[in-house]
């Protein structure tokens, strides 16, 4: 089997690693007006690329006065798992601490801490460890999937909008992410009408679609990304909400 694919399915940090799809996996259950009314739930996806494939977990559930958003992949025995913890503050969602751990290279885990208080991100466990001035719009890759999450919900995601990632040793990253139509599209949960949006870096090839389902509170049911001539692809297999979705 293709060790490149491993690689790529596998590490979920990375942009040409469909992190952006996974980022981009929004919470489900019922419509809510505000963040600390998330439902919990368990979702699964395939992500395949040139001919192969493996799969993914993506579980949200209640931590205390807190949320916990991780993800777990498998791919023989490469393995990779990320979890965000998270906290609601005046009505918005903003992360707390990110982790992040691929089996194949130790090199890459990623273990972040915002400090709200002090007003730093750090990443102390870090062959270097490093910290720098937090700012209010940062956030990690997951709990970046709920805010964006939160702006649907809301009805805030009509033109475009920003999200500043921090990365391995302390790198921004800013995506823009548009909403550009609704499609309606045949998933392994029956026919579904969706809205598409469009994610994209400024100076990187790489270009995202993703198509969310209003009805399961805009979880990602399919999504492509396109870096030059390689293609990239997550689908929904099931989703199990602990409240039935309308």
């Amino acid at each position: 089997m293709n060790r490149n694919f491993l690689s790529t399915a596998l590490s979920l940090t990375s942009i040409k690693a469909l992190a952006s799809a996974l980022l981009l996996a929004c919470g489900a259950g019922l419509v809510h007006a505000d963040a600390d009314a998330l439902t919990p739930y368990r979702a699964h996806y395939q992500i395949s690329h040139d001919g192969l494939s493996t799969k993914a977990e993506r579980i949200l559930e209640r931590d205390g006065d807190h949320w916990r958003l991780s993800q777990h992949a498998k791919l023989f025995f490469f393995k990779v798992d990320e979890e965000s913890k998270l906290e609601v503050h005046k009505g918005k969602l903003r992360p707390l601490s990110y982790r992040y751990e691929n089996n194949v290279s130790s090199k890459k885990n990623l273990e972040l801490t915002f400090d709200w208080a002090k007003q730093t991100v750090s990443d102390k466990q870090a062959k270097k460890p490093w910290q720098k001035a937090l700012k209010p719009h940062f956030s990690d890759q997951l709990s970046a999937q709920l805010q964006l999450r939160e702006m649907l919900i809301k009805g805030q995601l009509d033109s475009q909008q920003n999200q500043t990632v921090v990365k391995r040793k302390g790198k921004l990253k800013t995506y823009g992410i548009s909403r550009i139509g609704e499609e309606r599209i045949e998933t392994a949960m029956g026919t579904l009408q969706t809205v598409k949006l469009r994610k994209h870096r400024d100076g990187s090839s790489s270009e995202t679609f993703i198509w969310l389902a209003p009805e399961l509170n805009y979880l990602i049911v399919k999504l492509e990304q396109r870096e030059d001539d390689e293609l990239y692809s997550m689908n929904l297999l099931s989703a199990e909400f602990d409240t039935p979705s309308r």
